[in-house]
């Protein structure tokens, strides 16, 4: 009865939000008692909103306190409502007490380290930074992508890109951007329903089933996320690497590196993900950069400073690919450095992300050349809260799937981010023999077409099955 007052509440929002906008509503969506309602109203709204408003209506949904409640079938919040119930300022401290940074509430509702920028420079670029109200704190070379990004703190008075450029000039400007903090995509174990022990006897509907690896390819993968508990007995069989970006940091215990969510995605990635269940690559190697810290309510976040670090150092780790199981807004400096892996011939991988289907488009998912995967239960069924748009290529399984647990056990999560590891390692097998081209090739014409017909918004090119 919860969750149909839930979803009643929400079918009234959206009524307001279509005839607030001007937009006719079926007559039959008039019926509140018709579950079937708000699907085909927000079925309208994606068809007829553009992304502009499609922002401002989630950024109103945020406002409205029932919907930071609601769940989905699996238990879990969409990404953005999850992000809405951290506080405006949250101090992020080291163990002896001292606040590091502050993660904090920006433009469009969007998280960042508090009144911290980046820009891409050159050597002839820096003195433009040595003024009042600018207080340089970090240059960092990217010698792999040939970048060196600058880290510093604008004043209180000069923290907005308003302000900005009209101290620094166009150039720089077009390449500086906040030092965003961006988040995992799936289903945390500790929400309803989200996690389920598998060590019973007796097997259940999401029992492992005993199949062969998926390739036998000695391949290097690169993955980005948060730590991974590598004395899991689903890596027992799994060579990785692991490095994490946020040592020099010493974190307290509060925000101290999780390890929930790298766990489970690595599972799908390369090690097993049941008692039962083979290794999926047993002859790959994965390395791994950890560069979240925690945030109250299990909320994982990465700094894009740490971001672009990790994907430098994967690069010089000559990766066949990276998986990338995060998203967050659009930023200039990502952009640049998404942009220099691509053109060095390292594919990138990433979940489309779990704000909903009226969401605004979520990157790096969202810029071109990336691989964007959305994720589907097993009776093909699009995810509810799977991002929807022209980054989404593939769909893979990624709802109540198996998955390891960072207790040492096994169990169930939902999310985008459960999805790409399975075309990540179906790629990867496929790029041990082939180029990328020809790799990615296969997979679209092996994708079952969903939806619409040929490539869609919702499904992309159509479900990559997964093989093992």
């Amino acid at each position: 009865m919860k969750a149909n007052r839930l979803r009643f509440h929400r079918f009234q929002r959206t009524l307001v939000y279509l005839f607030g906008l001007g937009l006719s509503a079926p007559l039959s969506a008039l019926n509140p008692g018709s579950l079937n309602a708000l699907d085909q109203l927000d079925r309208q709204v994606e068809r007829t909103v553009s992304r502009q408003i499609e922002r401002q209506l989630e950024e109103t949904a945020k406002r409205v306190p029932d919907s930071a409640g609601e769940t989905d079938s699996s238990g879990g919040l969409s990404s953005l409502a999850s992000v809405a119930n951290l506080p405006a300022r949250l101090s992020i401290r080291s163990a002896s007490g001292r606040e590091v940074f502050a993660d904090v509430e920006v433009e469009d509702g969007w998280r960042a380290v508090e009144r911290q920028w980046l820009v891409t420079v050159e050597a002839d670029e820096l003195h433009h930074f040595k003024q009042p109200g600018i207080t340089v704190m970090e240059q960092t070379s990217l010698d792999e992508l040939g970048l060196t990004v600058l880290r510093f703190q604008a004043s209180q008075n000069l923290d907005s890109r308003e302000q900005l450029q009209r101290l620094l000039p166009q150039a720089l400007v077009e390449r500086l951007d906040r030092n965003h903090i961006y988040q995992p995509e799936a289903t945390s174990g500790v929400a309803r329903g989200s996690t389920t022990d598998t060590q019973d006897p007796q097997p259940s509907a999401n029992a492992t089933v005993p199949v062969a690896p998926l390739c036998g390819a000695p391949v290097t993968i690169g993955m980005v996320d948060t730590a991974i508990n590598t004395e899991h007995p689903a890596f027992a069989e799994t060579t990785v690497r692991q490095r994490d970006f946020l040592a020099d940091l010493e974190l307290s215990e509060a925000s101290r590196p999780p390890t929930d969510h790298g766990t489970a995605v690595a599972s799908r990635l390369s090690g097993r993900t049941g008692t039962t269940a083979a290794t999926r690559l047993p002859a790959a190697t994965l390395v791994s950069a950890s560069v979240f810290f925690d945030r109250q309510a299990s909320i994982a976040g990465a700094t894009l400073l740490h971001l672009v670090e990790a994907l430098d150092w994967l690069q010089a780790s000559e990766v066949a690919l990276i998986n990338i199981s995060m998203a967050g807004p659009d930023n200039r400096v990502l952009a640049t450095v998404i942009r220099r892996l691509l053109v060095r011939g390292t594919p990138v991988v990433a979940a489309v992300g779990n704000g909903g289907p009226a969401s605004p488009m979520l990157y790096p998912a969202g810029y071109p050349g990336v691989i964007g995967v959305t994720a589907v239960d097993q009776d093909r069924k699009i995810y509810r809260w799977a991002n929807q748009g022209q980054q989404v290529d593939f769909a893979a399984a990624g709802v109540d799937v198996a998955v390891a647990v960072t207790d040492g056990q096994y169990g169930t999560q939902s999310g985008t981010s459960l999805a790409a590891p399975v075309i990540s390692g179906q790629l990867a097998c496929a790029l041990a023999d082939t180029s990328f081209e020809q790799a990615l090739t296969g997979l679209k014409q092996h994708a079952v077409d969903l939806g619409d017909s040929g490539r869609d918004p919702v499904y992309g090119y159509g479900l990559v099955r997964d093989s093992h």
